[in-house]
Order: C-alpha cells, then structure tokens, then sequence
C-alpha cells in the first residue's frame, strides 16, 4: 500500500514482525485488538506508530527519522486527499485485511462492522472478571456480616 503526497510516497509494507512489534508497541497482545481499538478511539499517538512501523523503503530501512515526524506526513496527506484520520486508518486496516494479516479474513461488511464497532474497544473478557469478583465481593461480605453478627450474639 502507498500513501502518497507531493514530496513523499510512503510504502507500507505488512510483516508479522512488524504487527507484533505494533501490538507490542501499543500495550497490547493481540493486533487486531489494539488496531481496532486505536481505530474505535482515533488514537493519533497509534496512527503514526502504526504508519512509522509499516513504512518501508525498496533498501527496506525506514523512510521517516522519528514516529514524529509522521504526523507532519500525516497533515499532508490529509490536507492532500481531503482524507480524516478515521478514513487513514480504515484504508490501512482494508490493505492489512486483504493481505490476511487480522486473525481471520473478514469480509467488507464485517470488517466495515468491527470498524464501526464502538464496543471493539471494550474487552468483555474483563468486563465478565470484573463483574464476577464483584458478585463474590458481594456474596462474601454478606456471609461474613451474618458470621459477624451471629458470633456476638454469643
């Protein structure tokens, strides 16, 4: 994929190295998961360590010096193709899906939903061990009440 304004052309290039180096790089595990998550919150800081960690050149060094110089990059492109940074990261996450590279291919209409999904960003595997511990909190206090109560009456 290319991303291309009038003094650059930037290559992105999908490795696994690079997606794990990625998820590595956002505080995550999985890439799909901190990829749609930075999508779902339009999380810049992501989008330029995402376009800094693809980016490769034909020697395959990397054309940006620092991750911060990819947002001057990213202005450009913007002001250039009148694209947002919600449409920058969809264009990235359609190459990288069509490549294979998320956990399994999706079809245009699935991934348009994940990319929608405002709950991508929500891991309901802690939500339920949140909600669980919770609960056993709950029941253990009132059983330990009851204990307490009864061991004064005594």
């Amino acid at each position: 994929m290319q991303l291309i304004t009038k003094n650059k052309i930037i290559n992105l290039v999908i490795r696994t190295r690079k997606l794990v180096e990625i998820a590595s790089k956002l505080d995550g595990e999985n890439f799909e998961e901190v990829y749609f998550k930075a999508l779902n919150k339009i999380n810049l800081e992501s989008l330029s360590n995402i376009i800094y960690l693809l980016a490769e050149n034909e020697d395959k060094t990397n054309p940006f010096k620092s991750s911060s110089e990819v947002y001057d990059f990213i202005d450009d492109y913007k002001s250039e193709t009148g694209k947002t940074y919600t449409d920058i990261f969809k264009e990235i996450a359609e190459v990288i899906n069509e490549e294979g590279f998320f956990n399994s291919k999706m079809n245009k209409k699935d991934l348009k939903a994940k990319m929608e999904n405002p709950f991508g960003q929500v891991n309901l595997e802690d939500v339920v061990k949140n909600s669980a511990e919770k609960a056993i909190t709950n029941v253990a206090e009132k059983e330990f009440q009851g204990f307490m109560v009864q061991g004064f009456k005594n």
